[in-house]
């Protein structure tokens, strides 16, 4: 697991979003463990962990097999039918293209095409986070990579149907607010 690091910078009060005071490096490949979800309004839906190999990691076809052609297509399915333009949104992930572009439009899914390290325009980052911090105060010593997955799932499903519909509610608050930081950092 991932463990929450901070980041302190000397800056004056109205410096707070000021690119010189963000950083903004990418997050390096690690090797921990890779845990799906999906949510939409009104309804959180499967979450599940990547099963992978020793040393491998998650590309196009992997999610396209395990996430999208799964769980992703069967919520899908199951909650969009009707409505009139659903949307997966989905961060701008190298996993999520290649092969998984042909399998979006054959299943008749719109995804957007969203900047690349913009959690403040991906909800689901809010619930990670969310996660992590509980999992960063109250179980940090966990070791096993099963007991870990044990807890992640069972956080996941503890969440109600409605919990993270205020994520939702706000989107077009927070593309405002991305919109007039010029795609900088925002307050979200």
């Amino acid at each position: 697991m991932e463990r929450k690091t901070h980041n302190f910078v000397w800056r004056k009060a109205d410096e707070e979003f000021h690119p010189d005071c963000i950083n903004y490096q990418k997050h390096l490949q690690g090797t921990g463990l890779m845990f799906w979800r999906v949510f939409r309004k009104g309804k959180m839906g499967p979450g599940v962990f990547f099963d992978l190999a020793k040393g491998e990691t998650v590309d196009s076809v992997i999610y396209q097999d395990q996430s999208l052609l799964g769980p992703l297509q069967q919520f899908w399915k199951e909650l969009f039918e009707g409505i009139l333009c659903p949307i997966v949104m989905e961060d701008n992930a190298p996993v999520h293209k290649k092969v998984c572009i042909v399998v979006h439009d054959a299943l008749g899914m719109v995804t957007l095409d969203w900047p690349p390290n913009s959690p403040d325009l991906n909800s689901i980052e809010n619930i990670w986070s969310f996660m992590k911090d509980i999992i960063a105060r109250d179980y940090a010593d966990v070791s096993s990579v099963e007991e870990m997955k044990k807890i992640v799932r069972r956080l996941w499903e503890e969440f109600t149907n409605n919990q993270w519909d205020i994520l939702i509610d706000g989107m077009k608050e927070r593309m405002e607010a991305v919109i007039a930081a010029k795609g900088g950092s925002t307050r979200f």
